[in-house]
């Protein structure tokens, strides 16, 4: 009896290990995982030309001058809060990827020192509604 309560101990600690190391690997994996935030916002009527133009400029502008950035932007339609299906209004998105919060901050900061940048962003916001601009934040699935 004695041996047999040995085994069935044993085989519990075994499988306790096992699954300790499983969620581990699961909480590491997610925290490898990359951060995207996305910014949607509505284009002003008639501004959807120059929101393409600016998008691109914009996308250029940070691949050029900051190599491994992942900033991407892109026009067209989501279903937002201030997205309506019997009016539907152009919209553009900017999309970052970061390993963390604190990278995007930084990156943030180093971006608002950036005059071109900076002269970019004033651009984009008078071709869009500032008010219907919507953020999300989600990690990179696996």
């Amino acid at each position: 009896m004695t041996e047999i309560w040995r085994r069935r101990h044993a085989a519990r600690a075994v499988l306790t290990l096992i699954a300790v190391s499983a969620v581990m690997a699961v909480a590491a994996a997610q925290a490898d995982r990359a951060f995207v935030f996305s910014r949607v916002c509505n284009v002003l009527p008639g501004g959807k030309a120059e929101a393409d133009r600016l998008a691109r400029d914009m996308v250029t502008l940070v691949n050029e001058r900051y190599p491994g950035a992942e900033l991407t932007t892109q026009t067209g339609r989501w279903m937002t809060g201030f997205q309506s299906l019997e009016v539907p209004v152009d919209q553009i998105r900017f999309t970052e990827q970061h390993p963390d919060q604190t990278s995007r901050e930084d990156f943030n900061m180093i971006l608002l020192g950036d005059e071109e940048f900076v002269a970019l962003q004033r651009r984009v916001a008078d071709v869009v509604d500032a008010a219907t601009c919507t953020e999300s934040r989600f990690r990179v699935p696996s």
